[in-house]
């Protein structure tokens, strides 16, 4: 039968939402150029040099930034996406989801794609001004209001089976809104491979069956356009081998 003739929905239906912050480095680049005077001011190139050598210390003697994202984010790859008047900075992020497949602890990262069913393509809204918190900016990153809001991680529309993707780091990402191309990027542009990322995860917490990682997104973020998602925009995010879903973003009451 046609698929339209149905509603897809998530392929996942996870225990636990993990993502994993600032992991391609070109989006870290970015980011840091965007700061201050901007890409193209006078202290653009001491940025840039500084942000290089951050990014070969990091990943020479750092590990992956990972935190957790409520499971009752999770959404299908073509449900609408609500968005109320009181919300003005949010942001997508097109990501490849990794389901894991067999219960994990203190794995080595040459053994971690061993624990994978599959991937899928996420899209990890995050609202950019709840990342921190006003109130206690000495307590860091709140990942909570920032990212876990129920529809905030459409998901799908496949997993494709581990076994069926020859080589993940050659996989493109990208994401398109309103028809216009804002991310697109290769997964071996990682900091940590998406290895390193199960064996960190698994040496802090046990992973279980269906568990979902949020490996990290390219450049071409909101905050770089200084554009963000509101009611109208159309969202589409894919992933070569993986399919792609599409997103509308609707208005939504405060009540």
């Amino acid at each position: 039968m046609p698929l339209s003739n149905f509603r897809v929905h998530s392929p996942v239906a996870p225990r636990q939402v993990y993502c994993t912050i600032g992991n391609y480095r070109d989006q870290l680049l970015q980011a840091a150029l965007d700061a201050d005077d901007g890409p193209d001011g006078p202290g653009a190139a001491a940025r840039r040099e500084a942000a290089l050598n951050s990014i070969e210390t990091r990943r020479r003697n750092g590990a992956p930034y990972i935190c957790l994202k409520g499971a009752a984010c999770v959404s299908g790859p073509h449900d609408p996406l609500a968005i109320s008047r009181d919300i003005e900075t949010l942001d997508w992020e097109v990501e490849i989801g990794v389901v894991i497949g067999k219960r994990a602890a203190h794995v080595r990262v040459e053994d971690a794609l061993d624990c994978i069913a599959g991937y899928c393509i996420v899209n990890d809204i995050t609202l950019r001004d709840r990342v921190f918190r006003r109130d206690t900016p000495a307590m860091g990153t709140d990942w909570l209001q920032s990212k876990s809001r129920p529809g905030w991680l459409p998901a799908g529309p496949w997993m494709v089976p581990a076994w069926n993707v020859v080589d993940v780091t050659q996989l493109r990402l990208w994401l398109r809104l309103n028809g216009s191309l804002m991310q697109d990027g290769l997964v071996s542009d990682m900091l940590f491979s998406i290895g390193e990322q199960i064996a960190c995860l698994s040496n802090s917490t046990r992973l279980e069956p269906g568990d979902l990682i949020c490996t990290g997104t390219p450049a071409g973020i909101g905050s770089h356009y200084g554009r963000y998602l509101r009611p109208g925009d159309v969202v589409e995010a894919g992933i070569e081998g993986l399919g792609s879903q599409r997103v509308m973003c609707i208005g939504q009451s405060n009540a």
